[in-house]
This record gives C-alpha cells, structure tokens and sequence, in this order.
C-alpha cells in the first residue's frame, strides 16, 4: 500500500449520513459528499450494498461502499458517519492491497499518538473515531485519480420499543443515483407473526423467504427515502446466547406491563441552575416552560436556587405560592452565564427533599474525585436542553437517586411535569446463582422503558434462571423470571449486546470507570469516546506501536514480536545509560569554577565565539580532575559527547544544607526578581480600564460577545482583575478557557500553569490530570503535573512523576527532557521538610545541584520554537547558539518541535542585573492557529530553603517577536546602581 503524501495533494472532506433511526423525524443528515477544494469534481459513492440483521430489539446495519475519484490526482477523504444516540460502530475496514483489511481497536489517546508519529513520517494510517454528537469520522488516504477506494462499516443499535411495536428505520439519502445498489435482510422475530417490511424508495419489495430473508438489488438507482421494519410485539422473554473468547454471554427481552407510581409533592426543592458559559446554549424557554407547568401542579413550595459555575455558590431562597413563581424567574432570567462547569463546594442541605439539576452535564473544571459525584439525599431530576450534552451522567445522575431524567429536546413541558409526578419503574435487583450467571447489565436503578426491557450478562453453567425484581419499591414491586439454557439460539450479537449494555452502564461515571471502558471496547472492538479503530501500513508498525493486527495479519506479527521485545528491552537500558552519561557532564559542569571577571573580549548580545571560558586554577573542583574538565566536551555538544569518568560523579545524595554551604557565589548579599509588566496592546483592555470599577464586570461581558472563542481575552481580562485584586471574579474569568473546547490539551496546559501563577495549584492540578490522560506521549504533562503538585506540597506525588519523565524515552522533539526533571527531583528532595520515597530513580542521579539563578521557559503550542536568551552582567547572552557564557551561565539543548522547556543555569552568579528575554524564532505549524502562550519562571536559591519564584504568562503574536520578561538582581548590584 503505497501511503507517501504527495506535496501536490488535495485536501477533501467526505461527508455522507450512514442511518437516520427517529421516530417521527423525515431526513436526519443528507448523504453527501463535500469537496472543499472548488476545482475538482466531488468524490461519489459508487454502489453501496446495505445489509441488515435484526434479532429481536438489536440490530446490526453493515454499509459496504465504493467511492470513485473522477479527477486526475490523487485525494484525501475525511469520512464522517453521523448516527443517533444508541447506535455504535462494531466494525470497520478498507481496502489494501487489493482485499479488505479489518481495522482493530486501540484505546483513543494511544492512537492519536501513533497516527501523529506515524503521520510525520509522512504516512497516513486510517482512523475512525467518535466525534461529538455522536459522529463517527475516519481520514483516509489515498483516493487514487480516477480509482476506486472500497470501505465497510457496521453498527449496533438496540431498537427503542415506541408503543406497542419496536421499529427499525433506515434512512437513505446518496446524492447521486448509485451505479449499483444492494439491499439485504435478515429477520429473526422470534414471534409468529413476520416482520412488516414498508419504504418510501422506489423499489418493489418481495415477499418475505423462509418468513425472514429479503433481497433486493438495483442499477442507477436513485437511492433517497426511508425503509420500514416493524416488528411484532413479543410473546414471551426471548434469549439469545453466544461465546467470545472462550466466555457466554446471554442477552434476554424481558416483557413487562408497565406502571406509574405517583410521587410525593416536594415541599423544599433544591435547584442547581448550571451558570457556566456553555448554560448560556441550553434552551431556557423550554426549561421555563417545565418549570412554569411543574409549579402550577405543586402549587406551594419553597426553592433554594443554588448556583453552578467554577464553584457553587451560596444557596438563595424563595417562595413559590399557588404556582406563582415570577420572583424565581426573574432571578434567572437575569442569570449571568460564564466560566466554567464544576461540583466543587456542592454540599447536601438536610432541609431540601427534592433537587433538580438543570444543566447540560458537561462537567470540566476542579477534582476528577468531586466531579461526578452529587453528595445529595433524596430524588435528584437531571434536565437537560442542550444539543450538546453529557446524556449518560445527567441520566445516571437521576437513576442512582430516584430522580427523573428528562430530555425537554424530546418531550414537551407538559409530558415533563407529568413524568416529575410520577415515579418510573426500575429494575430493584438481579437475583440469580453467582456461580451461575454474573456481571448482569443494566444495573439496578436502571429506569425501564415501555413494555419490554432487555438484560445481558455473562453465563457459566449449562442452565441457570434469573429474577428480576422491578416496581417503584420493595413493597410494590413484582419479579419477572428468565430461564437460560446453554448454547439456546446462539449468535454474535448476545456478546455485543452484552458489551453495548456495559459500556452504557459504566459511562455514566466515565472517569472513574475508563480503565474498564476501554478494556470491554477493545475487547469486543466497538468505538466510543475511549477507543478507536485503526489500520495501518504493515506489520512492523502493530509491532512497534503494541497494537494486536487483524486475523488476516496475526501469524506474522506473533512471529516476529519476540524478537522485537528483546530489542525494546535493550532500548530501555541503553536509555537509562544516556540519562545517566549526560547528568554525569551536568555535574561536571555544575562542579566546575568559572571565572566571574570580565571577558576578555566582552562578547555582546548576537554575537558567538568559539573558544569556550576556561576555569580559574585556584579554583578546582575538590572531587574532579581539572585535567577531565578540560578534556570534556562543550556544553553544546552533549548530546553527542561521550561521559566524563569520575568516580566523584556517583555520590549520595547532598543534603539542602550542604548543597546550600557549597552554592555562595561572590557576594552573598541578597537577591531579587523583579518582573516586566506585560500588558498587552487590546482594545478591551483599554475599555477594562477607562469604566469605573463598579462597572468592569459589565464591560468585560458586553467585549466577551466579540471574543467568546478567543483564549487571549480570557486570559487578558482573567490577569486585568487579578491586578484589581478581584481574585474570585478573575479565577471565574480564566476558567473559561475550560469551556472552549472539549479535552483541548494545550488550552488546559495555558490554563494550570496561569492557575498556579495565580497561587491555586490546587486548582491547576485536575486540569494538569486532564492533560496528562490527553497527551500521555508528551513529557511536559508530566512534568506540569508534578510541579504543581509540588507547589501544592504533594512532594512524593512529584517526585513519582518526574521519576517517570526520567525513566521513559521521549520521541527526539524533547531532547534531554530527562535532565531537567533530575534537577527539579533532586531540588524537591532536598528542600522537603519530609523523607521522600526515591527508590525509582537510580542512585547515580541522586545528587542536588543548587543554583544562584534558573530560569525557565514553557509554551503551549507544539511544532513552535521558542527561544530564552539571558544576558548577564558582562553583557554576554547565553541563547541557542551561544550555550555557555564566560562566568558559567548554562543554557540547556535547544527545544525546536516540542513545548519546551529551555532553561538557563548558573550556579554562582555574579552580583549585578540579569535580563530575561524570549524570541519567537520559528514556527512549523501546519495551520495558523493564532498566538502561541509562554510561561516564564524566574528562580534565585533553586535547590535550597531560600528559594524564591516569579512566574508570568505572556503571548507572542509573531514570528522573531522579543518579549522582555524581567531582571533578576544578584546582591543587591542594581540598586546599588552597580
């Protein structure tokens, strides 16, 4: 398969609707294919041969697709498959080398790595994942010139049962007639009445064959409308069995004659009202509407409104009497919706009896650990009116508490107030024999729907019976019993369906359920926001990257993974040696005395010289020959210098005590850090400023509407009020950058690291987790991580993490990453006032290296290169290109495709002004995606109790844009007027 990109090639995008299933709706996505670039001719599907197999309520749907290239060169499609909630793809597969390969799924974060490394090989693997709104997309490359690429896809769905039939919907809509069209079925009613089978297509539909297969095939047909199945009315539970990697699984269709239960008038109710940015999208009509119809059964009732936004703030109570409720919602129709979406603060309230949450779910700001969980007693309702919403919380919300879920997208004020009246049926529990059947879904609590529900699970003996216990309570609840039998009409779909229900059941706490996510996706190969599909290039690459290949592939990969894993394992210690080899020359460096008078030449800012500083004679290192010294190589050759041998260089750790004796420079008088102010040049800005301070809050919304999608401006404002000392109004502010893009991981670095800026690691910390679980390949998450759970005192925390930075091996864009977080390890251990467990990180990298001066530079955007430059008191300016100065002044390698970070060390300093500037040099992104953030942190005693820290966040707009950062001044020289 011949995957080069071509500098010539087309950017396209396909996008074509796969199924429309909803009841009562006409066309839910047209099936189409967009060409973005306007001179070539749209990409068509060809023929499409649909394939359906229906089994009870589950239905499995298979397109099976050829899309022709009409132009001259050669395309790239990006496929989008837009389906409903329920339905979930079990399968996909492209042509390669002629046959159809299967893709094979991958935990998500895994296989955006290794699409992006591979990709900068200049390949292109395929990819499908799960987009928002349930959209399934899939880049694929290429689409020959006036070739043909072939591509299948299956999904699952389980049909809702909708009065007293259960429906299954196709909607078709191809843009262009289909050279050729299929249309094949496959009904298992388990009943003894057919299946009913209708169409608004022009086609002649056949009878039924053998009461259940159907076929139908076309040329040039034009395939737009809708097609039928509806499905008799079971007559008794109907089980199917199946076995999948040697375990059974059951899936049974339990019939149930459904009853309402009224529920208790609520006399407090307790209303959290979501007030964050993305609240401002939900349909408030609607929810007033709900309400407006809720309160005018309940008449009399009293309402704490409380608050959700970053933080929960203090509950208001009011007085709804005999339904009139305007005082309320005057209130929030005046609600003001910003920042971000979080638990943080909610507390139970012993007066409330009910509570109802309105909110679209999207949780994103504070502990993963507060996120999910509603410490509240009694029913919790979940509303929702929002498009874009977290469905499987608010619902899982509602199930675990007695509430009511209610979708006001699909059901009127009316139907909600009745449903908020009335108390559904659950299943109570699952009795069965646990040596017999286990792992039952869904689980109970689960709310049941019309008049069938279906259960699956795991089955371990030949028969075995479960009971169902369903009703309101124990007292007014009855037991429905299902026999299993080993083996009794056995398919692949009871092991999926099982897995479909698992997923369900364990998505409603996501976060603390995606080890198990995404170890049953995997397993059964179904994509969800965890997993993805995936197929690549040749066998060496499911090798390299620890991804099982398709059956088609297997023999060859295990074959040649023995061989692969002895070579992997060889890499790990050849790593560890070059970690170890490089802090070897660090400590060398670091021991070495440089003379702190002026240089000869006084080298001045741009300009480099080859010969590097010599040390002082009298100044020899105690435990390393001078002669070494002087036969070890530049700083900025290290990585390719071979080590220094000293036996002083395997040391026990220094205490902060003698590290800091051993660290006194020239003067020991005292030093300060004293930071530009960065005030960017914005209109809004300057309207911030002009309005009295009663008035900036009202200004800042009244500019938000101008910059909603603007990360600069939140920051801008969010620093702005923190200069004003509005500390809670600017931490609401700057959490919006949370609200702007889902899981966007550069968005959540820019917005921990200017967290803790701000003194709240205890905030930055989860947003530092989000992106460590985003970008795990990335060293940076890491360490971002740790440091702010070292500014947050979690030392050990720390020190684990970066014992990870260290031991791993980071793709060539982080270049001795592993010496930074050895420096920050052993200054953490040194200056903790408790005894840190420092068994993971060898003994020859155990030694504190205190410093006079460090500084360090960060950015958020990758395939950015950002430069620190640092100029001294004689004027010279340690930079990329000039990495050691003549008193000892060390700039670390060079950052050019990562996030950094550079950083400059010198271990005595000598007394005067050090200027701390940047310099956008570069910028290699393959799209413009605006400013690029940078964090500087300036540091004076690093490594010792006397540690002081300075840090900003800045933006660069343009490329060799210089931003000056601040000064820090040694022994009190610059006041001095030295």
């Amino acid at each position: 398969m011949n995957l080069l990109r071509l500098p010539s090639i087309l950017s396209l995008a396909l996008r074509f609707g796969v199924l429309a299933v909803w009841a009562g709706c006409a066309l839910l996505r047209a099936q189409r294919i967009d060409v973005i670039s306007p001179d070539v001719q749209p990409v068509v599907v060809e023929s499409a041969a649909v394939s359906t197999e229906v089994t009870g309520r589950i239905a499995v749907t298979t397109f099976d697709l050829v899309f022709r290239n009409p132009n001259s060169r050669v395309l790239e499609g990006t496929f989008l498959f837009p389906l409903l909630d329920g339905q979930q793809v079990i399968r996909f597969a492209l042509d390669v080398d002629g046959s159809m390969r299967d893709a094979v799924p991958v935990e998500r974060t895994h296989a955006r790595v290794v699409f992006e490394e591979i990709e900068r090989r200049g390949v292109d693997p395929a990819l499908l994942e799960q987009a928002a709104g349930n959209v399934y997309r899939a880049r694929v490359y290429p689409i020959p010139a006036q070739g043909t690429r072939h591509l299948l896809l299956s999904y699952q769905e389980s049909l809702p049962p909708a009065s007293d039939q259960i429906t299954y919907r196709l909607n078709l809509n191809f843009a262009q007639p289909l050279k050729l069209f299929r249309l094949s079925l496959n009904v298992h009613t388990g009943a003894t009445l057919p299946a009913q089978a209708r169409t608004t297509l022009d086609l002649q539909l056949p009878p039924w064959r053998d009461g259940q297969f159907m076929e139908v095939e076309r040329s040039d047909f034009d395939a737009r409308g809708l097609f039928e199945i509806v499905l008799p009315k079971a007559e008794r539970p109907r089980v199917m069995t199946g076995r999948f990697n040697g375990k059974e699984y059951f899936y049974a269709e339990v019939p149930n004659t459904p009853l309402l239960f009224s529920r208790p008038a609520p006399k407090v109710l307790g209303l959290i009202w979501d007030c964050s940015t993305s609240g401002s999208g939900r349909d408030h009509l609607r929810e007033f509407a709900l309400l407006d119809a809720w309160f005018g059964e309940l008449k009399n009732l009293e309402v704490h409104l409380v608050r959700l936004r970053d933080h929960v703030a203090r509950p208001e109570t009011f007085s709804v009497r005999n339904g009139d409720w305007q005082a309320l919602k005057r209130e929030l129709e005046s609600t003001v919706y910003d920042g971000a979406t979080s638990l943080e603060g909610l507390a139970d309230d012993a007066r409330v009896d009910t509570w109802m949450i309105v909110s679209d779910g999207l949780l994103n700001y504070g502990a993963a650990e507060s996120s999910k969980k509603l410490p509240l007693h009694g029913p919790v309702h979940a509303i929702v009116a929002a498009a874009k919403s977290d469905t499987h919380w608010l619902r899982a919300a509602a199930a675990r508490s007695g509430g009511e879920y209610i979708n006001l997208l699909e059901t009127t004020a009316a139907k909600g107030s009745f449903a908020l009246q009335t108390q559904s049926m659950r299943i109570l529990g699952i009795d069965s024999d646990a040596q017999a059947v286990t792992h039952v879904f869904p689980e109970p609590g689960a709310p049941i729907d019309g008049d069938s529900f279906a259960v699956a699970g795991r089955l371990r003996k030949r028969e075995a019976v479960i009971r169902i216990r369903v009703g309101q309570n124990r007292e007014n609840s009855q037991t429905l019993e299902v026999q299993l039998v080993s083996g009794d009409n056995p398919s692949i779909l009871a092991p999926r369906a099982w897995a479909l229900q698992k997923i369900e059941s364990l998505a409603a706490d996501a976060d603390a359920n995606r080890a198990d996510i995404q170890e049953t996706s995997r397993e059964f190969g179904i994509v969800t926001s965890e997993t993805t599909l995936m197929v690549l290039e040749s066998v060496a690459d499911y090798i390299r990257y620890g991804i099982a290949p398709p059956d088609s592939l297997r023999s060859e990969w295990e074959a040649r993974r023995a061989t692969d894993a002895t070579m992997l394992k060889a890499n790990r210690d050849h790593h560890l040696q070059q970690v170890i080899q490089t802090f070897e020359r660090r400590v060398a460096w670091w021991e070495k005395r440089y003379p702190k008078d002026t240089p000869p030449d006084r080298r001045k800012f741009g300009e480099t010289e080859s010969q590097q500083p010599t040390p002082q004679n009298d100044q020899e290192p105690p435990e390393v020959a001078l002669e070494a010294l002087d036969n070890s190589p530049t700083v900025g050759s290290l990585g390719a210098a071979s080590p220094t041998p000293s036996s002083a260089l395997r040391t026990r750790f220094v205490s902060a005590g003698t590290a800091a004796a051993s660290n006194t420079g020239e003067d020991s008088g005292s030093s300060t850090i004293a930071l530009k102010a960065w005030s960017p040049s914005a209109g809004y800005l300057d309207h911030l400023r002009r309005v009295s301070p009663d008035k900036r809050y009202a200004a800042y919304l009244e500019e938000r509407v101008d910059h909603e999608r603007s990360p600069g401006f939140f920051l801008d404002a969010a620093d702005f009020f923190f200069e004003a000392g509005d500390t809670e109004l600017a931490l609401r502010i700057l959490s919006n950058l949370a609200e702007l893009e889902v899981d966007d991981a550069a968005l959540l670095r820019v917005l921990g690291n200017r967290l803790v800026q701000a003194n709240r690691p205890d905030l930055a910390i989860p947003e530092f987790e989000r992106v460590a679980r985003l970008r795990p390949e990335e060293p940076q998450s890491l360490r971002d991580l740790a440091l702010a759970c070292a500014a947050a005192g979690r030392n050990q925390r720390a020190i684990d993490l970066l014992a990870d930075v260290v031991n791993q091996s980071w793709d060539p864009r982080f270049p001795e990453i592993e010496q930074i977080a050895i420096s920050e390890i052993n200054a953490i251990a040194a200056t903790s006032s408790e005894p840190l467990d420092l068994s993971r990180i060898d003994p020859r990298l155990r030694k504190n290296l205190p410093l006079d001066v460090r500084a360090v530079l960060t950015w958020d955007a990758n395939d950015c290169d950002i430069d620190l430059w640092v100029t001294d008191p004689n004027g010279e300016t340690a930079k990329y290109d000039f990495p050691l100065t003549h008193q000892g002044g060390m700039l670390s390698r060079d950052f050019t495709g990562g996030y950094g970070p550079e950083e400059f060390l010198l271990r005595q300093a000598k007394p005067g002004g050090y200027r701390v500037r940047i310099n956008y040099y570069g910028d290699r992104r393959q799209t413009a995606l605006g400013p690029v953030t940078a964090q500087v942190r300036l540091i004076t005693g690093f490594g010792t109790p006397n540690q002081q820290e300075k840090r900003l966040t800045v933006r660069l707009k343009s490329r060799q844009e210089t931003l000056d950062i601040g000064n820090v001044d040694i022994g009190g020289a610059l006041k001095k007027g030295k």
